[in-house]
């Protein structure tokens, strides 16, 4: 891993220091609040294109499944999107492990 803090691995110009998976919580964080956000957005809009009592009742019995999918499926893609550029960066990480196991001198490369 990395020793850099975060804003020193964020003006690294030579990108040898990875900032991603320092703030990758923070981002997920954020994109669950966002799928929060778009869900109850969702039923809002829902409700108001309804007409009169019985059409508010029945966005309400449509609304609520609708959101609660829309943010778990929101939820679920996020999270694999996030799964799949820690494993990337992990990747990263292990191959310049091998890297410096296989090198007759042990160190890293210039």
């Amino acid at each position: 891993m990395n020793n850099k803090g975060l804003v020193a691995s964020l003006f690294d110009l030579s990108f040898t220091h990875f900032i991603t998976p320092k703030i990758q919580k923070f981002l997920y964080a954020l994109l669950l609040l966002g799928s929060g956000v778009g869900a109850v957005l969702l039923l809002f809009t829902i409700i108001g294109m309804a007409g009169g009592f019985f059409g508010k009742v029945g966005a309400l019995l449509v609304g609520v499944p609708a959101a609660g999918a829309f943010f778990l499926l929101l939820a679920m893609w996020f999270r694999v999107t996030m799964e799949i550029l820690i494993v990337a960066f992990r990747a990263v990480d292990y191959l310049r492990e091998i890297a410096t196991s296989v090198r007759p001198d042990g160190g890293p490369s210039a």
